[in-house]
């Protein structure tokens, strides 16, 4: 398969998706070593450093991880630099039953 930005979207999303292998189950968190389930997506929109383009970081992060958050390339900032934290869909869902 060749490597490209929508393989790789594609693979992460089956993976998130398999998760316990239960359809729709919420991902593990994106931080090394931590098993918590994932409650919220990290993204940071930020100019490269090259200056050919945006680029964007994003993870999925449980309560803890995302409470430790914070913009790390403000250095590329511009005028459509984004830095937001959002609860999962998931969880919205999960909040409401």
């Amino acid at each position: 398969m060749v490597d490209t930005e929508n393989g790789r979207e594609k693979q992460a999303n089956d993976e998130n998706r398999r998760g316990d292998g239960v359809p729709d189950s919420l991902p593990e968190c994106h931080r090394r070593g931590c098993t918590e389930r994932a409650t919220f997506v990290v993204l940071e929109r930020y100019q490269e450093e090259t200056g050919h383009g945006a680029v964007e970081a994003e993870a999925v992060l449980c309560q803890e991880h995302a409470d430790e958050e914070s913009p790390t390339n403000l250095d590329g900032s511009y005028a459509d630099y984004v830095f937001r934290v959002e609860p999962l869909q998931g969880t919205l869902d999960m909040d409401t039953e």
